[in-house]
């Protein structure tokens, strides 16, 4: 038993309780343990979300769509999609030694923050949505961004589920020469590499 995940549980109880949620029970995580969410031991399946557009709607579709298989999802479906929403998420559905009680994790992440927490999440499957530049004050250069996106993929042997209309998202998948590559697109078939 960690006492550091039980205060952060009972933080996240009592916030709850009086009808708050939020993110501060993961900044205290990260205050106590920067390391935290790499504790973790994530369930079987794992599915990252991530792009500039449609994060929250496409995670919710995907977490839903899996609850109605009849198996157990944890989804942060409000869109915290940043470390410490990620970390109030996984303290909120673990016991006490960091098993996460899930058959299934669907996470939404930051498409600036994913490089960061992508060995950390060890995700199964891996969707990208798309990448605009709509944040140049938060994101400065995309492409170094989507850089170290195909930097974390390169050896990636999961799922990659992709938008083929999006460049960028097709040069990531490009070089993810291990992973089982998917592509969606608006008017056309599935086409896997």
């Amino acid at each position: 038993m960690d006492l550091r995940l039980v205060a952060v549980q009972i933080v996240r109880k009592a916030l709850t309780a009086v009808g708050r949620g939020g993110s501060l029970p993961g900044r205290l995580a990260l205050k106590m343990d920067s390391h935290f969410i790499e504790k973790f031991h994530m369930p079987k399946h794992v599915i990252l979300v991530t792009g500039t557009n449609g994060k929250t709607t496409t995670s919710n579709l995907i977490a839903k769509s899996i609850m109605q298989a009849g198996l157990k999802v944890i989804n942060n479906s409000r869109g915290d999609n940043l470390n410490v929403g990620i970390a109030t998420l996984l303290a909120g559905n673990s016991d006490a030694n960091f098993n996460v009680q899930a058959d299934v994790a669907v996470i939404e992440v930051d498409e600036l923050t994913l490089y960061r927490q992508f060995k950390a999440l060890r995700p199964t499957a891996l969707v990208v949505n798309n990448f605009f530049r709509d944040q140049l004050d938060r994101a400065g250069e995309m492409d170094t961004i989507i850089r170290k996106i195909e930097e974390d993929t390169e050896n990636f042997e999961g799922d990659l589920i992709m938008n083929g209309d999006d460049p960028n998202v097709v040069r990531i998948a490009q070089n993810a020469k291990k992973a089982k590559v998917h592509y969606f697109s608006v008017g056309q078939n599935e086409v896997s590499q």
